[in-house]
């Protein structure tokens, strides 16, 4: 695990961490099913601003939480990488997570972590800690959601990690609950080492109301 750290860290030098490096294989990643032109997302250039409420039914908490928490009991890991002024991001949290069955099975089988992509806060990892590019800007990306993103910083991004801290797939863009049901059970249930997105969304049978 010390190797997947130092590896995430490294990425800021210009080397592939072992995050990015592991994505699972092509055929098994939703987001290469998703056309662009259907996803509504904000590029870091928008500057229009809502307000968050930090209510919320899915038990958020933070990354070096969730890496302590898969130690001692495993799961994968969902990480929503969002900014204050982003709409879709607004409508991904008040429908989506707000949606009670999406909330139930993402705090039953993920550990959930939000992350502001233009926090000040530091992020904790294990013994690292990663933080903001440029704290005298307020728009300045967090370094750890341009590597865990890749540089790619478009919001909402929601991001599947296994057990093993490896990147699973990144998901684009505001998601209604069912759409976005399928793909959480997809990545929950362990089903994409095992199955095609393309089959299993075909038998996929959705439990919301």
């Amino acid at each position: 695990m010390a190797g997947i750290i130092l590896l995430a860290v490294a990425f800021y030098t210009c080397k592939k961490s072992t995050i990015q490096a592991s994505i699972n294989s092509p055929e098994n990643r939703v987001s290469n099913f998703i056309k662009s032109d259907q996803a509504t997302y904000e590029l870091v250039s928008a500057n229009t601003y809502t307000q968050l409420d930090e209510r919320s039914l899915v038990n958020w908490v933070t990354f070096d939480e969730a890496y302590r928490l898969c130690k001692k009991n495993p799961r994968p890991i969902m990480v929503d990488i969002y900014t204050t002024w982003c709409g879709p991001c607004k409508l991904m949290r008040t429908q989506t997570f707000g949606n009670p069955q999406i909330a139930e099975y993402i705090n039953s089988n993920f550990y959930a972590v939000k992350l502001d992509a233009e926090s000040k806060d530091s992020v904790k990892f294990d013994s690292y800690v990663f933080v903001s590019t440029d704290a005298s800007n307020p728009k300045a990306p967090h370094q750890f959601a341009a590597s865990i993103l890749d540089n790619q910083l478009a919001y909402p991004s929601i991001v599947f990690l296994n057990n093993q801290i490896q990147r699973l797939d990144i998901l684009k863009g505001f998601m209604p609950p069912k759409s976005f049901e399928p793909i959480l059970n997809y990545y929950g249930s362990g089903e994409y080492q095992k199955t095609k997105w393309e089959e299993y969304q075909k038998t996929f049978v959705s439990r919301l109301n």
